[in-house]
C-alpha cells in the first residue's frame, strides 16, 4: 500500500513539473522528498539565469529553500573559470558535470561557513543539481517571503548595519573562504537587521592564487555600496580588517 502511495505521489510530481524540469532533476527532487528533506515544492522565490529557488515545507511544517541549478542555460564558461581556481573541484568533462560540481561547491562552502559560525543559510541536503538549505524569511504560514536584500534596506543611517555585516565577511575569511561575488544583491537582513551572506557557489579558498583578486573585488563592491549611502570607507582599510586577526 505504501509503495502504491509513493508511486502515485511521484506521478503527481511528474505531472506538475514535467514542463519545468528535465527527468534527471525530477528524479533528484523525488530522491530528496523520499529522504524526508521536504514534502514538495511550494512556490517560486527567485527565478534566475543559473538557478531557480523554490520554497518547500518539511514534515515539521518548517520552510526550506530549494535551489535548482539549470542544466541547459547556465553560464558554463564562467563556472568553469571559478572551478579552475579551486583545487577541491577540478574534475569535470561535460557541461552537466560542471553544473553538478557547481552545486556541490555551493553546498560544501555553505557547510564550511556554517560550521565556522558565519551567518549563512544552514545547508540541509544536496542531490545532483539541487541544494536544499534553510529558508531565510518571514515565518508567515502561507506566504514565503524572503528577508530583504541589502540593496532594499531602507534605513536613515545605513552605517549602523555595516559593523555586523563586515564582521560576517571577516568570519567567512577566517573560515578560509573569499565570497568572490559579494555585493548588495547577496546579503539578506532579518527583522532585527542581522545579516546573512548567501550565494556561496562563487566562494573560493583563500589559498587559491586568485583569492587576493576576488577579495579586492568584494571589497570594491562593499565600499561602492556603503560610500554611495554616505559612508567614507577606504578599500585598503576594509581589506586589512577582513584579513586581520
Amino acid at each position: 500500500m505504501e509503495r502504491v502511495k509513493q508511486k502515485e505521489k511521484k506521478e503527481d510530481l511528474l505531472k506538475t513539473y514535467k514542463d519545468v524540469f528535465d527527468n534527471s532533476t525530477m528524479n533528484s527532487l523525488w530522491y530528496l522528498i523520499t529522504h524526508k528533506n521536504f514534502e514538495g515544492l511550494e512556490s517560486p522565490i527567485k527565478l534566475g539565469k543559473e538557478a531557480n529557488i523554490f520554497s518547500a515545507l518539511n514534515k515539521e511544517n518548517k520552510r526550506v529553500a530549494v535551489k535548482i541549478y539549470r542544466i541547459a542555460t547556465s553560464d558554463f564558461f564562467k563556472m568553469s573559470q571559478y572551478l579552475a581556481m579551486d583545487k577541491r573541484f577540478r574534475k569535470f568533462e561535460s557541461k552537466k558535470q560542471i553544473i553538478l560540481t557547481w552545486a556541490k561547491r555551493e553546498f560544501s562552502n555553505l557547510l564550511r561557513a556554517y560550521k565556522s559560525s558565519v551567518s549563512v543559510p544552514m545547508p540541509i541536503a544536496i542531490r545532483e543539481n539541487i541544494v536544499a538549505m534553510e529558508f531565510l524569511g518571514t515565518k508567515h504560514p502561507h506566504l514565503p517571503k524572503p528577508y530583504p536584500l541589502l540593496k532594499d534596506i531602507h534605513k536613515d543611517n545605513i552605517s549602523e548595519i555595516y559593523p555586523d555585516f563586515i564582521a560576517e565577511v571577516k568570519k567567512l575569511y577566517k573560515a578560509g573562504l573569499v565570497h568572490g561575488d559579494l555585493s548588495e544583491f547577496n546579503v539578506l537582513f532579518d527583522e532585527e537587521l542581522k545579516p546573512y551572506i548567501i550565494d556561496l557557489s562563487h566562494a573560493t579558498p583563500i589559498i587559491a592564487p586568485a583569492a587576493h583578486q576576488l577579495l579586492e573585488r568584494d571589497v570594491a563592491n562593499i565600499c561602492r555600496f556603503f560610500n554611495k549611502k554616505g559612508m567614507d570607507l577606504k578599500p585598503e582599510e576594509v581589506k586589512e580588517y577582513i584579513k586581520g586577526d
